[in-house]
């Protein structure tokens, strides 16, 4: 058999080292659960280096040996699911029975991805797909291999790009992404890593693994990469075509300016921290920089709603080559969120022209980057006359609350400056009011439903501060008080118009000036208990008439939240990645009875299997991430606690060295010490180590003991697995 050097898939002479790409074959040492070098599949495809790997799958170099071309092959490998059985074998095996159908369900998914990809080989921008099929219980995608680098690897090498070489490239990915849009598939994966940048200068889109039908269909879990995705990606809903813009406008900027843009949900909210590229040094043209700002919109209704718009704007015309001019949206409400049909929002034309200055976005609603989330659409700004009268408003809601509470007031004694014709009470009595502004004896409650009057008149501009209160029947003073020279009413309310056409604080007529019911009422001012009595008495008295306040009882202890309040939050905290959390309230569910002991352990099993999901899918293979480092501390306290799973989960982190340096020796520990416990996938396992000598001496003997336990134990799912290993060891021996 022809040997290969799994570098360059070359054949190899006799020499050392490979005559074509000049490496030593024998200093590729691959892990223990990726194919061997020189492994033939399918009786087809010879494999050679893993070229890539995710926590869904290996990607190999491979060799067509029909065809006599390279080719790359990838692998369904879900490293949270399934281990290599052995190289005898090269079987996929799940770990646990409870995973197999998650696995299961991945394996169609991901066959999926080939058929989604086959449909789109006409688009020469896109990786065209030469095969698929399942072997080794699991699946493969076998696709032309591109010799290259990607934008990552480029802009990493050779530091950011200029504007001209970017676009350029990109030129033709984006009318490819308008036709792979067209035929109802978004990528939803949009990344530097993701561009492949061919020798010729031809760049090409690759890994469609979270491909999804527009109109709908069961796609793989979505890989949310941090400053690429959208916000409406990590909602789950709400994705089209605008989606893949948005990762296509954070890759061109993270190629002009080799930062990584700001995180979407960092971003949906307050200060916009993002940086428009002319200020960290691109060349990029003002209105390219706008219109890639626009396309990295936080809000999807925001953005450019096709590639063909996105393509107008960046380049002047349009993908068939006439000229382009730029749409802006209509100011209706539109709809919070956009179809998944590829429904696309109205537009008008516009067609006026660009102001020079610092390149900021221009978005239909006129705002500029920093603004942070934009206002909901259809709403509009207040006129200063609104504002005006908000800004009376709030003085008078917080004159109200100082009567009520004493703080914000002249002390007492001082003559704040009371208009003619107003009454006087005691300071301890009522506060104090500058320029004769609402005083009353009310109650409490009275005063607080009178401030609370003024709001509705004041925002709506159809009645006074003092109407709002003749409507609740308190007292006001005299008009002719409202006008003094401290500054009463009529300057709080400043804009503010009356029913009777006048503004605040203007001159009025007689009629309205003279209320002598308002001024000369008994019942108000010349009450025997209010004219004698001190204040403070008449204060003291006041709760008599009411029922005694809550402050003066003793507090009641809260009730304790009930089971299904805790198990409410609990969900809500997993589902938010508080992970932290959700251990504590589970355990504060153990601690009130809730649930028990082993309940309590299935619980934070899940959470610790939450976390380490989402590292495969957002963080995978960065061992230093918190998410990981979470899940393994997590799952080592399990263990004391009696868990079976999370011994398996440990012997798995060090079979493939997840947080933990890989370590076979190890990980055969790990999966003993869970066969000793009557674990018969376990003996399977262990079984497995000693017939290939991995991370333990080579034993055939020790190995068909560990067999004979795992019958005996119950082999479950891996019963034909283990018979077959079983028939080589003894027919090997």
């Amino acid at each position: 058999m022809e040997r290969f050097c799994p570098y360059c898939m070359n054949v190899l002479s006799e020499e050392a080292s490979c005559p074509h790409c000049g490496k030593d074959p024998g200093t590729y040492q691959p892990a223990s659960h990726h194919f061997p070098p020189g492994s033939l599949l399918h009786r087809r495809y010879r494999l050679g280096r893993v070229l890539g790997e995710g926590g869904f799958g290996i990607t190999y170099l491979g060799w067509d040996t029909e065809l006599e071309r390279r080719v790359a092959v990838k692998e369904y490998f879900p490293t949270a699911f399934v281990k290599r059985e052995t190289s005898l074998t090269l079987d996929v095996t799940c770990y646990t029975q409870a995973g197999l159908s998650y696995y299961e369900k991945g394996r169609e998914q991901f066959l999926k991805e080939a058929r989604t990809m086959a449909r789109l080989e006409k688009i020469p921008e896109i990786v065209r797909v030469l095969d698929f099929f399942q072997a080794h219980n699991t699946a493969y995608i076998v696709m032309e291999f591109l010799e290259g680098e990607t934008l990552k690897d480029m802009t990493a090498r050779q530091g950011r790009m200029s504007a001209g070489e970017l676009l350029g490239l990109l030129r033709p990915v984006m009318g490819a992404m308008a036709a792979m849009h067209r035929a109802g598939v978004i990528h939803r994966d949009i990344s530097p890593d993701n561009l492949m940048c061919l020798p010729g200068g031809k760049v090409k889109l690759m890994d469609f693994g979270c491909a999804k039908e527009i109109n709908g269909g069961v796609t793989m879990t979505v890989t949310l990469k941090h400053g690429f995705a959208p916000f409406e990606q990590y909602a789950g809903r709400g994705q089209g075509p605008w989606s893949d813009l948005y990762s296509l406008c954070a890759t061109i900027y993270y190629c002009l300016t080799g930062r990584v843009p700001p995180d979407a949900m960092e971003r949906d909210g307050g200060q916009d921290p993002l940086v428009p590229p002319s200020r960290l040094g691109s060349d990029l043209a003002p209105g390219q920089e706008r219109a890639l700002l626009r396309g990295l919109a936080c809000r999807a209704e925001d953005r450019w709603q096709s590639m063909e718009e996105l393509y107008g704007a960046m380049y002047g015309v349009n993908l068939d080559g006439t000229s382009w001019k730029e749409p802006r949206k209509k100011k209706e409400t539109q709809k919070e969120e956009q179809p998944e049909s590829g429904g696309k929002t109205e537009y008008v034309e516009h067609t006026g022209a660009e102001e020079p200055g610092e390149p900021e976005p221009i978005p239909s609603d006129g705002r500029t980057p920093g603004d942070g989330t934009p206002p909901a659409p259809g709403k509009k700004r207040l006129s200063k006359g609104a504002m005006g009268a908000i800004a009376a408003c709030c003085a008078l809601v917080i004159i109200a609350a100082a009567a009520l509470g004493g703080g914000l007031l002249p002390a007492q004694g001082e003559d704040p400056g009371r208009g003619e014709g107003s009454v006087t009470l005691p300071a301890e009595q009522t506060g104090a009011v500058s320029g004769g502004a609402a005083q009353g004896s009310g109650s409490a409650g009275e005063q607080e439903s009178a401030a609370g009057a003024l709001l509705p008149g004041l925002l709506e501009g159809t009645a006074s501060g003092s109407q709002a209160m003749e409507a609740q029947g308190t007292e006001q003073p005299p008009a002719s008080s409202q006008g003094g020279e401290t500054g009463g009413d009529g300057q709080a309310a400043e804009g503010a118009k009356t029913e009777g056409g006048q503004a605040g604080g203007g001159t009025q007529s007689a009629p309205q000036q003279t209320k002598p019911t308002q001024q000369t009422q008994p019942s108000q001012q010349t009450t025997p208990s209010q004219q004698t009595t001190p204040a403070p008495s008449t204060q003291q008295t006041q709760p008599a008439q009411q029922t005694t306040p809550p402050a003066q009882t003793e507090p009641e202890e809260p009730p304790a939240p009930t089971k299904a309040e805790l198990e409410s939050q609990a969900e809500t905290a997993v589902a938010e990645s508080r992970y932290t959390d959700a251990v504590s309230i589970y355990r504060q569910m153990n601690s009130l009875g809730y649930i028990s002991k082993s309940k309590l352990v299935m619980c934070l099993e899940d959470v610790a299997d939450a976390a380490e999901y989402e590292w495969y899918e957002t963080d995978y293979g960065n061992d230093s991430s918190p998410l990981i480092k979470f899940a393994y501390d997590l799952n080592m306290e399990l263990v004391d606690m009696g868990s079976t799973a999370a011994i398996a989960t440990v012997a798995r982190y060090y079979d493939y060295g997840h947080y933990v340096e890989q370590n076979s020796t190890k990980a055969c520990e790990w999966w003993t010490k869970l066969a000793n416990t009557g674990d018969g996938p376990a003996c399977y396992f262990v079984a497995q180590y000693y017939a290939a000598g991995n991370g333990v001496p080579q034993d055939t003997q020790k190995a068909i003991e560990w067999l004979n336990k795992c019958f005996e134990y119950g082999a479950s799912y891996v019963s034909d697995s283990a018979q077959e290993l079983l028939n080589e060891l003894q027919g090997g021996g």
